[in-house]
């Protein structure tokens, strides 16, 4: 069920939400510096992430990082 939403998300130009839906999108789309499609993919693939129905990215913890602690 899952996949196919996904798919569905995907290939569709625009989906309509709520009105209140659309004002958080709004928001965090300022907010990240990202059109409201890129808000809403960064949404889905994080909560997908969360709750393991992709892989999460594995941080190289031996490799260099970038500024201080």
């Amino acid at each position: 069920m899952l996949r196919r939403a996904a798919l569905l998300l995907r290939n569709s130009g625009s989906i309509a939400f709520d009105e209140d839906i659309e004002e958080a999108l709004r928001d965090l789309s300022g907010d990240f510096g990202k059109t409201r499609n890129d808000t809403v993919r960064f949404i889905v693939r994080e909560w997908m992430e969360k709750n393991t129905y992709l892989p999460v990215h594995v941080l190289d913890e031996d490799g260099a990082v970038d500024g201080n602690a």
